[in-house]
């Protein structure tokens, strides 16, 4: 039997690829749309082939995202599958091999995908990823809250650059935020076509904050379910709070995902009824550890780090890395000399990433993370940050 690993470039591979990807998944598609057969706007689809039939595949999504202030690339892995009589045969294993190589020398610095299970993209060095807040808010308790900004509801057609002007403004803030290139998105929100709406928030013809949310129903009654958010203030977040309140007529709860940490119960004066739940998101990994290390905000203040790098699935990424960091930038080469610190790449990965704080590794099991010396460099280095990431791949 001959298997070969590669990137699809033929329609009837495509449409071969979404027909596996509804076995898989269990879900239906339309055989007879021409769709089927188109690649997918941003994706590269990698796949295994058993004598020329594609039996598993992989969607390595191109994205950039926020990180500290700036946006770098980002592999959004998703459709990972095989097709059951081809399992147990490390098509995958090879699959992500494959797309490692070809993404580190396109520039990506970090892959991240939403699992099935932690434990087995934990193979391929994928570690946590970080959390969310979903809270769920009953409308009537929002009383207190005043809408005072200019509200216009999007049509298709309306301009992207207030949109835009509002994301950047709050992507900035957070680390693992899609960056939006293009006014794609907007799509969602044809009301007529999706039965999503999308709301422009502006104060003296300044965009602030944008809300998009659908409508559904269930045993507690109807409900509003936030689809997508972004806002560039305390204020403006209250503004939006204030106009859903105006819709309780028809509906009595508003479900919003938030960044983990977001204080939502502080806007409001009566807490009861409110139902805050922090929820795991996905798995994220360096994928060129040297160019996340370069990308990461050192202090000012000058300093030397030693790190030690362990990848049991992608062997490049192991060895010690100096850093050596002056005026918020930072040297990056390969060492021969004692770490500082030594970890496994599910460590390393959403410790840069933000998700962890040095404070944090001690949590980890046995044999993950190994600190050495220049303890307190290490903690005044490595913080905490706010991550958010709701690209759904």
């Amino acid at each position: 039997m001959s298997v070969e690993i590669r990137m699809l470039n033929k329609p009837e591979e495509y449409r071969q690829a979404r027909v596996n990807s509804s076995i898989a998944f269990n879900y239906k598609i339309d055989l007879d749309s021409a769709e089927n057969e188109k690649p997918i706007h941003n994706v590269d689809v990698y796949g295994a082939f058993e004598n020329g039939k594609l039996v598993s595949h992989i969607y390595a999504h191109k994205y950039e995202m926020a990180y500290y202030g700036k946006y770098i690339p980002m592999c959004g892995v998703g459709s990972v599958c095989t097709l059951v009589d081809s399992r147990n045969k490390g098509y995958i294993r090879q699959l992500f091999h494959t797309i490692f190589d070809d993404i580190r020398k396109s520039g990506y610095v970090y892959s991240y995908l939403y699992p099935f299970s932690h434990m087995y993209y934990n193979k391929f060095g994928y570690g946590y990823g970080g959390s969310c807040l979903r809270a769920e808010l009953p409308i009537e308790r929002l009383g207190d809250v005043e809408c005072t900004y200019d509200v216009k509801m999007y049509q298709d057609g309306d301009s992207y650059e207030p949109y835009n002007e509002v994301f950047e403004k709050f992507a900035r803030n957070y680390t693992g935020t899609v960056a939006r290139k293009d006014s794609k998105w907007l799509d969602n929100y044809i009301t007529e076509k999706t039965g999503k709406s999308l709301f422009l928030f502006s104060e003296n013809n300044v965009p602030k904050a944008f809300m998009g949310y659908e409508n559904f129903y269930d045993k507690g009654g109807h409900l509003l379910v936030h689809t997508d958010v972004a806002w560039d203030s305390p204020i403006a977040f209250r503004n939006m709070l204030g106009f859903i309140y105006r819709l309780r007529m028809h509906n009595n709860r508003l479900i919003i995902t938030l960044p983990e940490s977001f204080p939502i119960e502080l806007m409001m004066s009566e807490q009861w009824g409110v139902k805050l739940e922090r929820e795991v998101t996905g798995q994220v990994r360096v994928i060129d550890v040297a160019s996340a290390l370069r990308a990461y905000p050192w202090p000012d203040k000058g300093g030397t780090i030693k790190i030690g790098v362990r990848d049991d699935y992608y062997a490049d990424q192991c060895g010690v890395f100096s850093v050596s960091f002056c005026d918020g930038k930072a040297e990056v080469e390969k060492s021969d000399e004692t770490p500082d610190i030594e970890m496994d790449i599910r460590v390393l990965s959403p410790l840069l990433f933000g998700v962890y704080g040095f404070e944090d590794l001690a949590y980890f099991p046995a044999g993950m993370v190994d600190v050495k010396s220049n303890t307190q460099l290490l903690s005044d280095v490595f913080r905490r940050r706010q991550t958010f990431i709701t690209e759904q791949f």
